[in-house]
């Protein structure tokens, strides 16, 4: 949370809600690793966009806490800094449609 600004804003792919402030990043967080017993975040590349963004292209796996079974899926982050802090963060199901909103798409 320390690398969050106070007014930091996240947009959830599956529904497009956005969370607000550090303690709506915080419960955005919790909402996510409670369906999980087990989680990692691997990050696999990391694009710098220009101007004040970065592109973060991870793996993400979990074990399910109800169904015990694996999960593996590929997470894109746009990542919007300023002053050293984060203000934004849009999240992406998919590479493609991570690249266009960054601008790197060809």
């Amino acid at each position: 949370m320390a690398l969050c600004h106070p007014d930091v804003e996240w947009t959830a792919p599956e529904d497009g809600s956005t969370f607000r402030g550090r303690e709506g990043v915080r419960r955005r967080l919790e909402q996510w690793l409670e369906s999980f017993d087990q989680y990692r975040y691997e990050v696999e590349r990391i694009l710098d966009c220009g101007g004040d963004e970065v592109l973060v292209i991870a793996t993400e796996v979990g074990r399910g806490a109800m169904s015990g079974a694996e999960v593996r899926s590929t997470n894109c982050e746009l990542i919007t800094v300023r002053d050293g802090m984060i203000v934004r963060i849009r999240e992406f199901g998919d590479e493609p449609a991570a690249l266009e909103a960054a601008g790197l798409s060809k």
